[in-house]
């Protein structure tokens, strides 16, 4: 999965951008009461994105595991379209979704239709092989696979604190 670990590698440096830049120092999501369903929807993302940066790169998913890793990408689209339908909500007060932040968003999301397209190509064969998991690194420099392991607990932890921000924002907004 040569080509899905790089397409990966670039949307968790996309990703990683849009949450520094626009979440954390230009919107501060995490204090925002109206962002409360957006940090929802970052939190589900969290695990998500967790889990790929793992496997990816140093699996092989054969049978009902290709099929698993399928369905965490449709889990990961659904979020994004519930992402886009609250985000105008939460950030209406906020002066609206900043330009470049929505160019972003359109950049990460082309990347992503290109990893569910190449991750087909690459392991399409793999959908009616016998059920397993191998350890099967990419052919990918082993740098690469190492940053994206060190993203996976980076975007889990994200995707904690925006939870546990949501939760809190949740609790302000019930004792005012």
């Amino acid at each position: 999965m040569e080509a899905s670990t790089w397409l990966l590698f670039a949307i968790g440096c996309l990703g990683g951008t849009d949450i520094l830049l626009f979440h954390s120092i230009g919107h501060g999501l995490r204090k925002h009461p109206p962002s409360r369903n957006e940090l929802w929807s970052h939190a589900c993302r969290g695990p998500v994105y967790a889990a790929l940066f793992v496997l990816i790169p140093s699996v092989r998913l054969e049978g009902a595991w290709f099929w698993a890793l399928l369905a965490l990408l449709a889990v990961d689209l659904l979020i994004s379209v519930w992402d886009f339908s609250v985000e105008s909500r939460s950030r209406a007060p906020l002066g609206g979704l900043p330009t470049g932040e929505y160019l972003l968003h359109v950049a990460i999301a082309m990347v992503f239709g290109a990893l569910v397209a190449t991750t087909l190509f690459e392991g399409g064969h793999q959908l009616n092989a016998p059920t397993r998991i191998a350890w099967s690194p990419a052919p990918v420099p082993p740098l690469l696979r190492w940053a994206l392991l060190a993203m996976s607990p980076a975007v889990l932890l994200s995707g904690l604190l925006d939870a546990r921000a949501a939760l809190r924002l949740s609790g302000a907004r019930r004792s005012a």
